[in-house]
């Protein structure tokens, strides 16, 4: 089982660029880390390995009734893992895999794309719109615009 699950890691590390991925079976490589992130396609489960000691399984991220998995974006700084499902934004330990905030989508918003914004936080795309996750927010707010949340 071991050797398997290590030989499909390793031909998956080799095929699968770093970055934000949409999923549709996500591998997401972190090189400087020595991690990847493996999911499959359509599931709602991100599995963190550390391949610096063998295959060593960090944590498992779920989007937790939030439906399918739709992309995933490494945030280097606080070693923190965005997962974007049907039905919202979560941010996720990667070393323990607890959740630290979930942003519900706005009624109607179909996202599409999961980018790297400022300061490493991601954006989600939408048709011609971006929205971000604001801290304090229980939802994800239109990109670049002013809210006030009295």
């Amino acid at each position: 089982m071991f050797r398997s699950v290590f030989m499909c890691v390793f031909a998956l590390v080799l095929a699968g660029p770093a970055g934000a991925l949409a999923a549709g079976g996500v591998l997401l490589e972190a090189p400087d880390l020595k991690w990847v992130l493996v999911s499959q396609a359509g599931g709602s489960a991100v599995q963190v390995l550390d391949l610096s000691r063998g295959v060593t399984p960090l944590a498992t991220l779920r989007t937790a009734g939030r439906g399918r998995l739709l992309a995933v974006h490494l945030q280097r700084e606080g070693r923190r893992v965005w997962m974007l499902g049907e039905r919202g934004l979560d941010v996720h330990d990667a070393y323990s895999g607890r959740l630290l905030e979930h942003w519900a989508l706005p009624e109607g918003l179909r996202p599409e794309r999961l980018e790297a914004g400022l300061g490493g936080r991601p954006l989600v795309t939408s048709g011609e719109r971006r929205y971000e996750a604001l801290l304090g927010a229980a939802f994800l707010v239109p990109s670049g615009g002013r809210l006030s949340l009295r």
